[in-house]
């Protein structure tokens, strides 16, 4: 009967280890985006007049004001339009900064 029990640990064994490899190939990317998420929130919420945002398509606009949950962005002259906060996908001098220690 030993071999029979030591079968069934071992069955276990790798049960469990295959649960806990199966749990953290969920749980890991889920925390970097999180992490992620909140790095460009409080980037979003320390933007100023005068700086350089990146909008969805790629398109670049200057802050000129604040509202509310909303910035007003010029993106051309003439040209401003109001959006969310959460519509930021990225500051522009971050983007340059990242590139230029790159290059170095």
């Amino acid at each position: 009967m030993e071999p029979a029990a030591a079968q069934g640990s071992a069955s276990m064994f790798w049960l469990i280890l295959l649960a806990c490899m199966f749990v953290g190939l969920f749980w890991l990317p889920a925390r970097a985006q999180k992490k992620q998420a909140q790095q460009l929130l409080d980037k979003v919420n320390a933007l100023q007049k005068g700086d350089q945002v990146i909008l969805p398509n790629q398109i670049i606009g200057t802050i000129v004001g604040f509202k509310d949950n909303a910035l007003e962005v010029k993106i051309a002259e003439s040209v401003k339009i109001t959006i969310l906060k959460t519509a930021i996908i990225g500051t522009l001098k971050d983007d340059s900064a990242a590139q230029q220690g790159g290059t170095k």
